[in-house]
């Protein structure tokens, strides 16, 4: 079960990386992306960042997760500023791939259903 303590400070870093991306970073390769979710080790010492896209092609991803890389430290640093704890965790970046499964499932399942109806 992860503490209340835990549960907030993910929320409150997954609203501020989402502001810090939208407003701070001047990459245009990360235009339109979203923070999915932020999740905490116990320690709070490393947070898994999960990200998505507009665009889920393959070559996307990979400049998307780039970008995010490259910009880690000053994301890192911006993200200082407008949450104050005593350590910051080190941030590492996913891409969350479950929108793109979500909306494919939804295809095969309409497509099933077309095909009893017909």
């Amino acid at each position: 079960m992860i503490p209340e303590r835990i549960r907030r400070l993910e929320q409150l870093l997954k609203k501020e990386l989402a502001v810090i991306l939208l407003q701070e970073v001047k990459d245009p390769r990360l235009n339109f992306i979203s923070v999915m979710d932020v999740h905490l080790s116990g320690d709070v010492r490393n947070a898994d960042i999960y990200v998505t896209t507009h665009d889920d092609s393959e070559e996307h991803i990979k400049e998307v997760m780039a970008a995010l890389n490259s910009a880690g430290r000053f994301i890192r640093r911006a993200l200082s500023q407008h949450v104050v704890i005593r350590l910051l965790p080190v941030l590492k970046f996913h891409y969350d791939k479950t929108i793109a499964q979500a909306t494919r499932i939804e295809s095969l399942l309409h497509q099933i259903h077309e095909e009893i109806d017909n």
